[in-house]
């Protein structure tokens, strides 16, 4: 019965990193692309990372 538990376990915490993987990549890759085009042209996405990595409230949590 504990390996099953142990096992859930893993699998759920691989399911956590690689959302958390996939949200970072997202991120990088909308930024990679602002930069290289005209920010106007920016995606909900993108604008929403954008507001949120420029407001500071990310570095909050190192101080």
């Amino acid at each position: 019965m504990s390996l099953l538990i142990t096992i859930a376990a893993v699998f759920l915490a691989g399911i956590a990193v690689g959302a958390f993987a996939l949200i970072v990549i997202g991120i990088h890759a909308e930024e990679r692309r602002a930069s290289r085009t005209d920010a106007d042209d920016r995606s909900p996405c993108g604008t929403a990372s954008h507001r949120l990595l420029s407001s500071g409230l990310a570095d909050q949590g190192r101080r």
